[in-house]
């Protein structure tokens, strides 16, 4: 892996579960790991729903292999969130983290 290619700077957030100002339990994101990654933009389509129109942006991050990262976590890197939609890893060396933009 060329370490120079690992460029940008993400956060990947894991779901926790905390109470609010009312007692009512609420979903919330803390960090899990912070990583350089190389950052790919793969493809994109847009769908119709609901008389709305609704864009996915598929992106692709390389990081430095992590253990413990899953599905359910997300990735924010700049101002977006992004839902990790694959992983796969590459012989224990990094790892490829496949995800959407939320839009």
């Amino acid at each position: 892996m060329n370490i120079g290619r690992l460029d940008r700077k993400i956060v990947i957030e894991e779901p926790t579960e905390g109470k609010n100002t009312s007692g009512e339990w609420v979903q919330t994101w803390s960090t899990y790991h912070t990583a350089f990654a190389n950052v790919q933009k793969v493809g994109g389509s847009e769908n119709l729903q609901a008389d709305k129109t609704t864009a996915t942006n598929k992106v692709r991050f390389k990081i430095r292999f992590f253990a413990g990262i899953n599905e359910d976590m997300r990735i924010v890197y700049g101002d977006a969130y992004y839902d990790i939609t694959e992983i796969q890893e590459l012989d224990r060396e990094g790892l490829w983290l496949m995800a959407n933009k939320r839009v």
